[in-house]
């Protein structure tokens, strides 16, 4: 979830409830030099250094900053919402067209469907193949339907099944189930009383099976469905990873702990169902679902990987959906023979495409990637409602074909 990730990029270090943002950036900043004294060739973490001191109009340092990511790596542009205080600078400009310079363009990409409800404030989609049906979740309570003929979307569950704000979904289809992360999290009356669930449907039915309360986590985000109907859950604002008792009654068993990943989004299984690949703030990491050891995947070119919203597999291969540290593109992830690190980076959709409005996740049907293209989730503040929602998109889903 963009708005979500963007203000946990560092949780660790980010008091509970704080108010201003001033604060919070001189934090991460604090922060990001600390892990530069570690890892001085990391062009994401100059990047975050870059986008704080612009939050708090330091130019020079802010210019400076992205002077070492031009230098060091790949992928980035800093988008206009997050650098905006500092984006009439001459010197701002000028590193900003040199970072978009070397970026490629790819904006073949047809819109596959639109729904006509501007409020709607999408996050997540999933996708059914046998009844060729795309499941979309609204940070409103509510889940959408669209079926094999996209035209009018129906109402597939809404508050009344106990919903709260719809964030990742994922679908069984042998076992005709939708998982459904819900969390209260995300506005300031729901943090009083915490509730975080994935919640399951029967897609044929509508029936509400069961709801998989987490009470432990502090505000689920991402779900995947591994072999064997095996359910697993992230949590952004812990960094924890869950497996859902989905096969009996039970709690969530915690495959990873709190802490040792910064703002978990993204989540994967691997073909086999051994390993779990989770988007954090600064990369990829892998996860051993028997024994929770995780470790940090390399990187071995230039383009970043960080702050990938949604995740997936695709033939061995990762696809990952960026809206941080760009304004939006979809890249697909070569990895090693043993899965431990990147070889190879491919923009599969740039920044260029006119309709990306904070892009979020997406879903494999055939031989496309069904990107969730326009959402303007960060409009949804902290209250429930939306800021400024004259300007909120049409939510729009494109269609990208999938490499042959």
């Amino acid at each position: 979830m963009r708005f979500l990730l963007a203000a946990l990029l560092f949780a660790a270090v980010l008091p509970a409830g704080a108010q201003q943002d001033a604060e919070n950036a001189r934090r991460t900043i604090a922060a990001v030099e600390k892990l530069l004294q570690q890892r001085p060739a990391d062009a994401t973490l100059w990047f975050f250094l870059a986008r704080s001191h612009a939050r708090l109009g330091e130019a020079p340092a802010c210019v400076a900053a992205l002077e070492k990511v031009h230098e060091l790596g790949d992928g980035f542009l800093p988008p206009r919402g997050d650098f905006a205080r500092v984006w009439d600078d001459a010197a701002f400009q000028a590193v900003r067209r040199k970072l978009e310079a070397k970026l490629p363009t790819l904006d073949y990409a047809p819109t596959a469907f639109e729904i006509d409800d501007r409020e709607l404030m999408p996050e997540g989609i999933a996708y059914d193949a046998p009844s060729r049906s795309f499941f979309i979740g609204s940070a409103h309570r509510r889940i959408l339907r669209l079926g094999a003929e996209p035209g009018a979307a129906t109402e597939f569950a809404s508050a009344g099944a106990g919903l709260d704000a719809v964030l990742g979904l994922a679908v069984d289809a042998p076992r005709r189930i939708l998982y459904a992360v819900s969390t209260s999290a995300l506005t300031t009356e729901g943090r009083k009383s915490r509730r975080n669930a994935v919640v399951a449907f029967d897609i044929d039915s509508r029936k509400l099976l069961h709801r998989h309360d987490v009470p432990g986590a502090v505000q689920l985000n991402d779900v995947a469905v591994a072999m064997g109907g095996r359910v697993f859950a992230t949590d952004s604002a812990s960094g924890a990873v869950y497996e859902i008792a989905v096969r009996g009654p039970g709690p969530a068993r915690q495959v990873l702990a709190p802490a040792q990943l910064g703002g978990s989004n993204g989540i994967a299984a691997s073909p086999g169902g051994d390993r779990l690949y989770v988007a954090h703030s600064t990369g990829l990491a892998v996860i051993d679902v028997a024994d929770g050891s995780v470790k940090r995947i390399e990187n071995r070119t230039r383009e970043t990987v960080a702050a990938i919203d949604g995740l997936y597999q695709w033939q061995g291969q990762l696809i990952g959906v960026q809206n941080v540290t760009t304004p939006g593109r979809v890249i697909l992830m070569t990895l090693s023979p043993d899965g431990s690190s990147v070889t190879r980076v491919t923009t599969m959709l740039s920044h260029h495409h006119n309709a990306l409005d904070e892009p979020t996740t997406g879903a494999i049907a055939g031989d496309n990637f069904y990107l969730l293209a326009a959402t303007g989730i960060s409009r949804f503040n902290s209250e429930g409602r939306i800021d400024n929602p004259e300007t909120a998109p049409t939510p729009r889903v494109v269609r990208i074909p999938l490499p042959r």
